[in-house]
Parts: C-alpha cells; sequence; structure tokens
C-alpha cells in the first residue's frame, strides 16, 4: 500500500484507537490520523491537506450516540468501514442503507484481523478494474454505484458486443459482470466469446439476473462464468462474491509469482527466463526480429556479503533488480539468473542502440547510491553481451556469459558485447 493512503480511524477508546492504528501502519504503511469524538472528526477532515482514502468508525462518540460521524463523513465523500461493540438487525439495515462499505463487530479475536483485512482488500480495489455490461442504465448505474463504494475502477458497456470491445481495448480489467437478457449479444454468448481468449484464472466473470433460476445459472457456469448471482440480491452478498472471485485471481498470480518470480529481487527467475526465451526466440527467428541476449555479474560482490553480511548483499541484489526493471523496456526479459548474476533478452532492439543501452544500464547502476543502515555504498557491475541471434538461446546465452568473462578479466566495470560492428567483439569500458 502506498504511503500516501491517507486513513482516518475514528474511536473514543485511546486503547483501541492504538491498537487499530499500529495494525493499520503495519499491515499497509498509510498515514493515519485518529479521532476521538465527532468533534475530532470534523476537525482532523477539515484540516488535512488531503482527502482522507477511507475511514474506520465508530457508531457512538462521546458527543454523538446514533452513528452521526459516519454520516458526517459519507457526506464528505469519505467511505466509511464501521466498528462497533454494539449490533442488531435494525442497526445492520440502517449502516448498509447509509452504503458503508461493510461492518465490523467488536468483541470477538478475530474482529481486528476482519478489519484488517478490509482494510487490505478496500486498497487493493483501487488498483482492480471491473467491466460491468447490462443494457438497462439503472441497473447499471445501481452497479457502476456499489462497485465504486467498495472502490473498484469501473468500466460499462451496454451490451455483449460493446462488453467485448471494452474488453479488448483495456488490457487491465480483471473481472466481468453481465447481465444474461440483452440486445445484439446475450450475456451467455459473451462469456463464450470472452472464453476463446481469457481463462478463469486470467478474468473472472459473474454472470448476474433476475430470471432464469438454476437453468440459467447452470448455463452460465457451464460455458466459462466463476459464478453466477439471482436479482434481486443483499450488497453483502454481492460484496462477497465479488470479493472472492477477485481474491482467487490474486491467489492464482501469487501462486505463478512463485513458480517465475525471483523470492528475493521480484524480478523473473532462471526458471522464467528459459521458459519464456525461449517462446522469445522462437517469435523472433518467426518474424525475423534480431533478440540480444546479456549477462551481468555484480563486481565483488562477495566482499560486499563480507563486510556488510547477507542482509546488506540481499539489499545491494534488490537495488540493481529494481535500477534494471526499471531501465529495461517493458517487452524485455530481466531474470535473476542465480547468485550475484543477471539476465536480459531484448527482441528487435536497434543494432546502433545496443552497445548505448548496455552502457546506459552499467552507468546506472555505478551511479546508484545504496543504504545500508548508516551506510552508503555503490557498487559496478560488468555486462557480457550477445548482439547476434544465435541458432538457439541457450548458444547465445553462452555467448554472452564469455563475453561477461571477458568483462571480469579486462578489469571490470565494462560491457563487452559481441556480434556488433566487430564481428568478435566491442568493448566500453567506465572512464
Amino acid at each position: 500500500m502506498e504511503t500516501s493512503t491517507r486513513i482516518l480511524v475514528v474511536e473514543d477508546s485511546k486503547f483501541f484507537s492504538n491498537i487499530v492504528k499500529k495494525s493499520v501502519i503495519e499491515r499497509t504503511g498509510a498515514t493515519v490520523v485518529t479521532a476521538l469524538s465527532l468533534a475530532e472528526t470534523k476537525a482532523a477532515v477539515e484540516r488535512a491537506d488531503a482527502p482522507f482514502n477511507l475511514a474506520l468508525v465508530d457508531v457512538i462518540l462521546p458527543d454523538c450516540q446514533e452513528g452521526e460521524a459516519i454520516d458526517w463523513l459519507l457526506k464528505q465523500g469519505v467511505p466509511c468501514i464501521v466498528f462497533t461493540g454494539v449490533f442488531s438487525d435494525d442497526l445492520r439495515e440502517r449502516l448498509l442503507a447509509q452504503n458503508v462499505i461493510d461492518y465490523v463487530v467488536k468483541g470477538n479475536p478475530s474482529s481486528l484481523e476482519h478489519l484488517m483485512r478490509l482494510v487490505e482488500r478496500i486498497h487493493r480495489n483501487r488498483d482492480t478494474k471491473i467491466l460491468v455490461v447490462d443494457d438497462s442504465k439503472t441497473a447499471r448505474h445501481y452497479l457502476v454505484d456499489l462497485l465504486t463504494s467498495y472502490q473498484f475502477q469501473v468500466v460499462t458497456a451496454e451490451n455483449g458486443r460493446e462488453g467485448l470491445a471494452a474488453l479488448d481495448a483495456d488490457p487491465g480489467i480483471r473481472m466481468v459482470i453481465t447481465d444474461y437478457h440483452m440486445p445484439e449479444m446475450d450475456g451467455v454468448e459473451m462469456v463464450k466469446r470472452i472464453r476463446q481468449n481469457y481463462d478463469q484464472d486470467r478474468l473472472a466473470i459473474i454472470g448476474i439476473s433476475s430470471g432464469g433460476g438454476n437453468a440459467l445459472s447452470a448455463r452460465f457456469i457451464k460455458f466459462g462464468a466463476n459464478d453466477y448471482i439471482n436479482k434481486p440480491f443483499l450488497r453483502e452478498e454481492f460484496f462477497c462474491r465479488v470479493t472472492q472471485n477477485i481474491q482467487m485471481l490474486e491467489l492464482v498470480q501469487r501462486l505463478s509469482d512463485m513458480a517465475t518470480k525471483d523470492a528475493l529481487t521480484g524480478i523473473h527467475n532462471r526458471r522464467f527466463l528459459f521458459e519464456a526465451g525461449e517462446s522469445l526466440f522462437a517469435n523472433a527467428k518467426r518474424s525475423h526480429l534480431t533478440l540480444t541476449a546479456a549477462m551481468l555479474d555484480v563486481d565483488f560482490f562477495k566482499k560486499v556479503n563480507d563486510t556488510y553480511g547477507h542482509d546488506g548483499g540481499d539489499v545491494v541484489l534488490k537495488r540493481v533488480a529494481a535500477r534494471l526493471r526499471s531501465q529495461c523496456r517493458q517487452t524485455d526479459i530481466v531474470a535473476r539468473f542465480g547468485g550475484e548474476e543477471f539476465a536480459i533478452l531484448s527482441v528487435n532492439m536497434d543494432a546502433d542502440s545496443i552497445e548505448p543501452f548496455f552502457e546506459s544500464l552499467r552507468k546506472a547502476i555505478e551511479d546508484e547510491v545504496i543504504s545500508l543502515g548508516l551506510q552508503r555504498i555503490k557498487v559496478t557491475a560488468s555486462f557480457g553481451v550477445c548482439a547476434t541471434t544465435g541458432t538457439n538461446l541457450a548458444e547465445m546465452l553462452k555467448t554472452a556469459d564469455e563475453m561477461l568473462y571477458r568483462a571480469k578479466a579486462n578489469g571490470r566495470n565494462r560491457v563487452e558485447i559481441a556480434g556488433l560492428a566487430d564481428p568478435t567483439l566491442q568493448t566500453t569500458a567506465a572512464s
């Protein structure tokens, strides 16, 4: 969660307020402001230099007994999660009628954890985009209002054809919520078309309709929907269904990341380099595109570990990886090859750009100031590059590794390139 996120905690118990504040900061890194009463709540909002993204609000406060703080915050446009020590069906109905995000009942050991999961969920929703497809303007607006109250990004379409076009135009969409009865293309047909290009672990689909019952539910799910909701529905049920399906996508993504991402640096790992790299190589060959392979190694890394410990070495590797990822193109594969060694695969890089590009990477690493506690250090890296598309990926990486070895032998902190103007080698080094 970004540090710019601002959360207001409104709770008259200083003890509980401090527990919530500490937990929110630890779990999210957000900026947290506390208020003990309605008066303090108003003062906090009015003097804030930026709007609050979320408020966690108790119902009963010293200067209001009927949830007036919730009413006031909602009127200011601050989304609210309510936590309360008192609960009844009447209170539940009133809170949901006010369009609060959700409520948490205090008093059991799991309530704080439930609250923290909600806070984390709501923040992640801000980066999650959902497509709503419904020909009814009223129904469409109702769904949009529900989803935006949970802080999702929402895109809309009036029928299946528009929905498919919206999905093609925006690859960031993670979920589609679609009605069944629509002109031009109904919801089930749209689901069938979507599943031709999007798997269930990439895009979730929820069918929704006021008619059809179990038979329609079965049709939606058989043709690829993840879930189905009958109209009318409770807001709580809707939020739970949407959340569970989004969480399933996130779980699948985490499992995929565990298999393909390096746990320390967050960039791709060696397994992904070879699996995706083979596809990249085959595509480059088929399309007559160039492929450039590079290997790089942090110079004197053992000395870093010996001087600053393995924790210090880990920080260095993470900073180098982050610098590589930020400097490389989105289409490039950047991977940790092992230890302090990294690999880069770049498709269709102009020959005149290869040397300046890798020299800029070398210089960026050399200029990076890395904080290790009170210490500030710099490191350098040596690069070996294969600039000629070989007969296979393994051969290209082997050539790049040979150039890396030569860069080390020639004094480190330099770039050695095979396959440019000189068919054997081009060298650039730090001045």
